[in-house]
């Protein structure tokens, strides 16, 4: 457990941060006065902020060491999420872009802690790692649910998050020794051009897991929209049903680890993708609240395994250095993602959400295709679900 406690709380604090801010957004939108077309085009803020972070990521979580790096820009996150809740729309942006840049620099360290432990101890950490932001979704969502129904203020609900997590900074600096990173993971130095490029293995991944995260981003943005436009449910009843999403996604990740041993990862990804697809079809049938959550847990199991097998299969088929594969997995879903926000956003407000969620449907049959990937040979409907790489 040791070995598990500081990336495990690193991505738990961050996902409180960022589930406490994406689910009072529809307050946050009231008092911008936009409409979701602008919230959209706002959110974009964070992608652009990623963009310019990928190209120094991995420089300064070698320079800083990861254990540095996670935690100082945690904290700095925190400073900066309670400021978006009460900025105007112009301010907001800049802020996203801000919080887009740290926080892509966090995750760049707190994976490379995480993988670390496992090259240093051969114990597989990284799935139950990502487990925990799962655990914090969770926590936070039911607060969020129970604070927004009783009508506190998201600057008073997000600033008490950020106290506590400015705290946690404390703990995980404590806990996190100064050898717990993927130093002994290093290549030899050498020049690095500004943005790491990925390559043809890199770009095939990202393909892979495509339709499973910009599910995973359609949710985190529009799903409490969803859920109160189109479902029906008020605050309360909203912020358990999004809970249910965050549960679903817990428990998978935090069973990642034994899946990982025990499957073959064409397996997980196409596993994966048709809990995705089958959780979308039940959201979009309008079977009522209890339905609906159970949608919402099953697209949660669906979306839980997409990133942290991504990151596993870079680490072991990428070239060169961890860090630099990890930056160029992320410029590429990135660069593969950005639109998706407001496009999604332009789709709710001309045609409404269901039709932004319908829209998301054929890329998850796309990561079904693409699961031989992982393997390191071509896409296809071939059989071999049991076959792993690792």
């Amino acid at each position: 457990m040791a070995t598990l406690a500081p990336p495990a709380l690193i991505f738990f604090c961050n996902s409180i941060l960022f589930v406490s801010l994406f689910t009072r957004l529809p307050s946050i939108q009231a008092g911008l006065g936009v409409d979701k077309a602008v919230l959209g085009l706002s959110l974009l803020g964070a992608p652009i902020g990623t963009l310019v972070a990928l190209s120094v990521a991995s420089r300064i979580t070698e320079r800083l060491t990861p254990r540095i790096a996670a935690t100082l820009f945690l904290a700095i996150c925190a400073v900066i999420m309670p400021l978006i809740t009460v900025a105007p729309i112009l301010p907001f942006f800049l802020l996203f872009i801000l919080y887009g840049f740290f926080r892509t620099v966090m995750d760049v360290a707190t994976n490379m802690i995480a993988a670390g432990t496992e090259h240093r101890t051969g114990v597989k950490v990284l799935a139950r790692s990502h487990g925990f932001w799962s655990v914090g979704l969770l926590v936070g969502s039911l607060a969020s649910g129970f604070l927004a129904g009783r009508d506190v203020s998201p600057f008073l609900h997000q600033a008490s998050v950020s106290a506590l997590v400015l705290l946690a900074c404390l703990v995980i600096l404590r806990i996190t020794p100064r050898d717990h990173s993927a130093g002994e993971m290093k290549t030899e130095p050498k020049r690095r051009p500004i943005f790491i490029v990925p390559d043809r293995t890199i770009l095939l991944i990202c393909v892979m897991v495509f339709g499973i995260c910009i599910t995973e981003g359609a949710i985190y943005d529009w799903g409490i929209f969803f859920l109160r436009e189109r479902a029906g449910a008020d605050a309360t009843t909203a912020g358990i049903i999004y809970a249910s999403f965050t549960l679903g996604m817990g428990l998978t990740r935090l069973s990642g680890d034994w899946l990982r041993q025990r499957h073959g990862t064409m397996t997980l990804v196409r596993g994966s993708a048709t809990l995705v697809i089958v959780g979308l079809t039940g959201m979009l049938a309008m079977p009522g609240l209890v339905l609906t959550g159970i949608a919402f847990f099953v697209i949660g199991c669906g979306i839980a395994l997409g990133y942290p097998l991504a990151v596993a299969t870079t680490i072991e088929r990428g070239r060169g250095a961890p860090a630099d594969n990890l930056a160029a997995l992320s410029l590429s879903l990135m660069l593969s993602t950005i639109g998706v926000p407001p496009a999604l956003g332009f789709v709710a407000e001309t045609f409404g959400l269901l039709a932004s969620f319908a829209m998301l449907l054929p890329f998850a049959l796309l990561s079904f295709i693409m699961a031989p990937v992982s393997q390191g040979v071509r896409p296809g409907l071939r059989t071999g679900w049991r076959r792993s790489a690792r």
